[in-house]
């Protein structure tokens, strides 16, 4: 009966059903990050104590992604598709039964090594199903999974927390796993694994060097602005462990014979240049994604509740854009959409540098919506010319590299974005309060302006107090203003800078198996 129905599905009910659980997986992470401090008031732990069960997660699952190409060639993609479901769907279960905070992160951490496969997977598989003519419909499928989940992630979790209980975020996903598992069972086409010699050997020194580099670099991503980056002496020997573990990941995989994961794929020109265009545009989408809010709340006083619904239209756009932009794909040049997608990426974010304490909601919405209209314009074309000259059989380990490489990027730029704004904010404070002086006749001006209006209620010298307050309260705001204006200035000019990358990508036919 399987078989029957396999011969009669089309490559959009397979997409449903790699689809389904990929969207489970990247949303079970932004989630999350909403009821953060329900989770911490629920067993009675600290803001960084909680933090942990989303790093966990997101560790757990980064570690599986080496192996997946290894566990394709051992299994076959769907039986693999099918025990990252239900590892996915026993980690849920276990966090609702959690009774504490240590378990809750433990069974995290079942969840994130379920999870860790299923988006590389979901990406083989649109590959191998989706004939060559379209191919960038099939990525822009991907990319339903791939940018609209931790979109929606925050809106969706927000709301079951609200109204509901944090806990019903982990509820939710156990029938949607099901219902996964059943899809995949009867759509998703059987694949036996070649047998080859090097299925059983397993590379131990090429996955615990990268196993090492990463726990190593999250750790020094989640506490480094915490502990003051390398002002602390452990966080210098991470990040020493952690470049030291990836050179030797790097080396080893290039000499051994049995790689966990075939990092030769980045000799394709295609593969390599169209993995660091499309990690710049993970860089875009999560570095907004966290300066936005972050903007919004800081600096215009808005509510976590507003903020969220002024970046929910990005979900919205982005999940239209890329079901568009897939079909569009098929009559436009890709370089040629994807350098429109940038240039009005670079537009959007220069928008945001002319927002100020005073602007409103519409000012903020706009150029997310204009973002997230460029974004799958970029996106589509890009993955679909990073895959165009592989062979097929090299797709699950170049997805899963693909993946792992987007991955490390984005968390290096998300922390530094917010170390960013921090640092370039004390550096324009210091120079506003440099200026204060008794010789600026501005601020002597203001000072004495604010003076005069509180000497209607308080004395002289309280009054020249309070003036002074609200001025370098006022400072403070404009220094972070400033800061933010620098980075959203800096990513534009990344926009226009990864646009000649384009132009060394090369439209070929795919290789034959």
């Amino acid at each position: 009966m399987e078989e029957i129905i396999q011969k009669k599905t089309n490559p959009y009910i397979v997409a449903l059903a790699v689809l389904l659980p990929s969207f489970l997986a990247l949303a079970a992470s932004s989630a999350t990050n909403v009821s953060q401090p329900h989770i911490a008031g629920f067993y009675g732990a600290t803001q960084y104590e909680a933090n942990t069960v989303i790093t966990c997660y997101i560790i757990s699952g980064g570690l599986m992604l080496p192996v997946t190409g290894y566990l394709v060639r051992t299994i076959g993609k769907k039986l693999l598709m099918y025990y990252s479901i239900w590892i996915f769907c026993i980690g849920c279960l276990l966090c609702l039964l959690a009774p504490n905070l240590q378990t809750l992160i433990a069974a995290r951490v079942v969840q994130g090594i379920g999870s860790g496969c299923i988006l590389p997977l979901c990406q083989a598989i649109l590959l191998e199903v989706f004939p060559e003519e379209q191919r960038g419909v099939a990525m822009g499928l991907f990319g339903v999974a791939a940018m609209f989940s931790p979109l929606a992630g925050p809106f969706f979790g927000g709301y079951l927390t609200d109204n509901y209980s944090w806990q019903w975020i982990f509820i939710m996903n156990i029938p949607m796993c099901m219902l996964s598992f059943l899809l995949v069972k009867l759509f998703v086409p059987s694949d036996k694994p070649e047998k080859q010699k090097y299925n059983k050997k397993f590379d131990i020194v090429g996955y615990s060097s990268i196993v090492v580099a990463m726990a190593c670099m999250q750790i020094v991503l989640d506490k480094g602005q915490q502990w003051n980056w390398f002002d602390t002496t452990w966080i210098c020997w991470l990040t020493g462990i952690c470049i030291f573990s990836f050179v030797l990941f790097y080396v080893w995989e290039l000499e051994y014979k049995y790689p966990v994961i075939d990092i030769r794929v980045f000799k394709d020109r295609n593969f390599m240049f169209g993995t660091l265009a499309s990690s710049f545009i993970n860089v875009m989408l999560y570095s907004t994604l966290l300066l936005v809010p972050m903007f919004v709340q800081s600096l215009l006083g808005y509510s976590p509740s507003m903020s969220g619904l002024t970046m929910f239209p990005r979900a919205i756009i982005c999940l239209i854009g890329l079901i568009v932009v897939g079909e569009i794909s098929r009559f436009v040049e890709a370089r040629l959409l994807a350098t429109i997608g940038l240039l009005i990426m670079a537009v959007s974010v220069l928008m945001l540098t002319q927002m100020n304490t005073a602007s409103s909601m519409e000012s903020v919405i706009l150029p997310n919506i204009l973002l997230c209209i460029g974004v799958p314009t970029a996106f589509v074309p890009i993955t679909a010319l990073s895959f165009q000259t592989l062979p097929a059989s090299k797709n699950a380990d170049a997805a899963a590299l693909h993946a792992l490489f987007k991955n490390i990027v984005t968390a290096i730029a998300t922390s530094a974005s917010a170390t960013f704004i921090a640092r370039v904010s004390q550096v324009h404070q210091n120079y506003l309060v440099g200026n204060l002086t008794p010789h600026n006749p501005m601020f002597q001006y203001k000072l004495m302006a604010l003076k005069s209006k509180f000497l209607i209620h308080y004395p002289s010298v309280m009054a020249a107090k309070k003036a002074n307050g609200m001025l370098y309260k006022e400072l403070l705001q404009q220094a972070k203003l400033a800061s933010f204006f620098d980075a959203f200035t800096v990513l534009a000019m990344m926009c226009i800078i990864i646009i000649p990358v384009l132009y060394i990508l090369k439209s070929k036919k795919k290789v034959s198996n």
